[in-house]
């Protein structure tokens, strides 16, 4: 018989998974007994505090990737699986997988480059997935169409952004998660109807070309 209580308190636990030939840990909350899911390869998420292993937080529902979930046969208890542990669990014939690994899919873009703007000139629409490394995972987010083409390459390429085209690198994106998040940094342009602020995520390693001011942080994992 199952022991977890559903309704006790909800512990934050990790499993780890390849994010772009990366290993990283995602961090949960969970209520399930430890000792009922000891098999999935879940740790304690506190021990990932100052460590060196990325971690990452909040991709569930529409957000990619996500880890596996397995559910025990017998208990009918689900919960998240590390990628290291699936085919222990599954040969073990206590656990089947009731959701598999998703990861980040190609997307058509509508360019491949910064300087080749969106067609449509002040009146582009749309967005591109664009990308940061922050904590060392790329960081993924859609910057609209009229940000997209007020950005230089030079601009582009010193903040740290790139853009993923090919199938291995969106793989590899983290999308919508809510850490790590990199910091920011904006830049004033002036037009003919006024002054813009074209503000911007970028890499944890982006030196701020001229013109430009930081104005927030990266944010990384902890537990307050």
């Amino acid at each position: 018989m199952a022991i977890t209580n559903i309704y006790g308190a909800r512990n934050l636990r990790a499993v780890n998974m390849l994010v772009g030939g990366v290993n990283a840990f995602y961090v949960f909350k969970t209520n399930v007994d430890a000792s009922e899911v000891s098999e999935l390869g879940q740790v304690p998420a506190e021990t990932l505090v100052g460590g060196t292993q990325p971690v990452f937080v909040g991709t569930g529902k529409n957000g990619r990737p996500r880890p596996a979930r397995l559910k025990k046969k017998k208990e009918g208890i689900t919960s998240l699986c590390s990628t290291s542990s699936i085919a222990t669990a599954i040969a073990s014939r206590r656990w089947q997988i009731v959701k598999r690994q998703v990861y980040q899919g190609k997307i058509a873009q509508k360019s491949a480059a910064f300087g080749t703007p969106i067609a449509g000139g002040e009146a582009a629409k749309g967005s591109m997935l664009v990308v940061v490394t922050t904590s060392g995972l790329n960081w993924a987010w859609r910057m609209p169409a009229q940000q997209f083409n007020k950005i230089s390459t030079a601009e582009a390429t010193a903040l740290g952004i790139t853009i993923p085209n090919t199938d291995l690198e969106f793989r590899s994106l983290l999308v919508r998660a809510d850490l790590p998040r990199p910091g920011r940094a904006f830049r004033s342009l002036s037009t003919t109807d006024g002054t813009l602020r074209i503000e911007t995520f970028i890499g944890d390693s982006a030196t701020l070309p001229a013109g430009w001011s930081g104005t927030s942080e990266a944010r990384k994992f902890s537990i307050d």
